[in-house]
């Protein structure tokens, strides 16, 4: 595809129209399930959390999540109104969180779905996207892991 753009080969550019593809394709799916993103990549935390943690954290939401623990917060009381979470009070100044039955099938329906579009959006790398995702792994200053080639 020919430039047909000043800005078509800026970096910081295409990143930002790739992230909103992404959140445009996945605000859609989610809309239909009256979730927000924020609230999405929330209970899919709790959900990935609980197969190895006993209690669950807003620090530990926020951490795995990459959402700020202000928006936890914030989205955990939403998500505590629609009855999806509940936050239990394991001490004095530690809720624990967990999801509910409701919170339980929405996010085993919500994850196939999220995942298949994800893989629509993201097919167009091929082969390629393991490197794309070392690449932004080093942009954001994380460990970036090298496949091993094998010989023939």
């Amino acid at each position: 595809m020919a430039d047909t753009s000043l800005n078509e080969n800026r970096i910081g550019l295409l990143v930002w129209q790739t992230c909103n593809i992404w959140q445009t394709k996945l605000r859609k799916i989610l809309k239909k399930y009256n979730i927000s993103l924020n609230e999405y990549l929330i209970i899919e935390t709790v959900f990935k959390l609980t197969s190895n943690m006993s209690s669950i954290s807003q620090t530990n939401i926020s951490n795995n999540s990459f959402v700020d623990i202000s928006v936890v917060s914030t989205t955990l009381s939403l998500l505590e109104k629609k009855k999806i979470i509940i936050r239990n009070f394991t001490d004095n100044r530690t809720k624990k969180i967990e999801l509910t039955q409701k919170g339980m099938t929405l996010i085993s329906s919500l994850s196939k779905i999220i995942s298949n579009e994800e893989s629509i959006i993201f097919s167009k790398l091929g082969n390629e996207s393991y490197n794309f995702i070392n690449s932004l792994k080093l942009i954001l200053g994380k460990k970036i892991r090298v496949k091993a080639h094998k010989s023939d």
